[in-house]
């Protein structure tokens, strides 16, 4: 039975779409962490070799750096969606250090989870694109209350 697999143009169409939304309704804890994604995306497009199942150095590397910025936003930003995606960025990193570890992990298995996180973590700056208009309504700010977190 073959494995499913999605089309090719899923993951550029749902990231131009939440980069898009980012910048049309997000403030800048958002656009900064669609820029990287988007960034991110476009070095793992040079440095990715498709027909290896050998762990992708290159592509941690890439990663460790996006988890580091993502770690960043999280610990100076007011709200929630940051924890989640640097937690996904977390997530594949380890992945990409658990198929290092364990060279019995299929090739298919160590990129698919890959993929899952990073669609999850594209999922969180969606959401954060998403409500932050309401958060601008609210006329909350970062320094409104020293040690506050908004959703």
């Amino acid at each position: 039975m073959p494995a499913y697999q999605l089309p090719v143009w899923v993951w550029p169409a749902a990231l131009m779409i939440v980069c898009g939304l980012a910048f049309w309704r997000g403030q800048d804890d958002e656009r900064l962490a669609a820029a990287a994604t988007l960034a991110n995306w476009a070095i793992t497009l040079v440095v990715f070799q498709p027909l290896s199942e050998e762990t992708q150095w290159a592509m941690m590397a890439v990663d460790a750096v996006l988890l580091v910025l993502m770690v960043w936003l999280a610990l100076r930003s007011n709200r929630y969606w940051p924890l989640f995606t640097a937690g996904f960025s977390l997530l594949i990193v380890v992945t990409h250090i658990a198929h290092a570890l364990d060279t019995g992990v299929s090739g298919w298995a160590y990129l698919t989870a890959i993929l899952i996180w990073s669609y999850l973590s594209l999922f969180a700056i969606g959401y954060g694109a998403w409500t932050a208009p309401y958060v601008r309504a609210a006329g909350v700010t970062a320094d409104a209350t020293p040690g506050a977190t908004l959703r």
